[in-house]
């Protein structure tokens, strides 16, 4: 059994028509954030919860790097205290994980969602920036491939489209 590194799984933002690596990232974890119906039935003993939704959440927080595609599109969102549709980005999380159906490929899920700006300068090393994503719009499942082997770029392909 080996442990799935957390290197395994990278994330990608969308800026102009491509998916660059989200790279300078201290951290980024995710959060499920469940929507629960609880109620208890007059006639039993106990409460009965069910699961109704789930709104994915990410935490970041990235060391902001001067040319990095990626960190200029976030830091004009923060600093220009963007709203509404241009506070909303397009994030590929690619599972190094789980092959996709072609040599090279991997699969990946693409999702919107709004940057919610938190803070900033809270490092004397380096100019942080810290936040969270959150979710804007469904799930898309495909699958990621690279020419650069995903250190700066990777397309995605959604499932049915050309024969994934």
């Amino acid at each position: 059994m080996t442990f799935v590194k957390r290197a395994d799984k990278i994330m990608f933002m969308e800026v102009d028509t491509e998916f660059n690596r989200m790279k300078g990232f201290t951290s980024l974890s995710t959060n499920k954030n469940p929507k629960e119906y609880t109620r208890q039935y007059v006639d039993e003993p106990f409460e009965a919860t069910d699961l109704v939704a789930i709104s994915t959440s990410t935490d970041f927080t990235f060391d902001q790097k001067v040319g990095d595609p990626v960190h200029d599109k976030m830091v004009s969102i923060i600093d220009g205290e963007k709203i509404g549709d241009d506070a909303v980005v397009t994030l590929l999380l690619v599972d190094f994980t789980k092959k996709g159906s072609t040599p090279g490929s991997f699969k990946a899920v693409k999702r919107d969602f709004t940057l919610i700006p938190g803070t900033e300068g809270d490092s004397l090393d380096a100019y942080t920036y810290g936040g969270t994503f959150k979710v804007k719009g469904p799930r898309i499942e495909g699958e990621a491939t690279s020419i650069d082997d995903f250190e700066k770029t990777c397309t995605f392909v959604q499932e049915g489209e050309t024969g994934i």
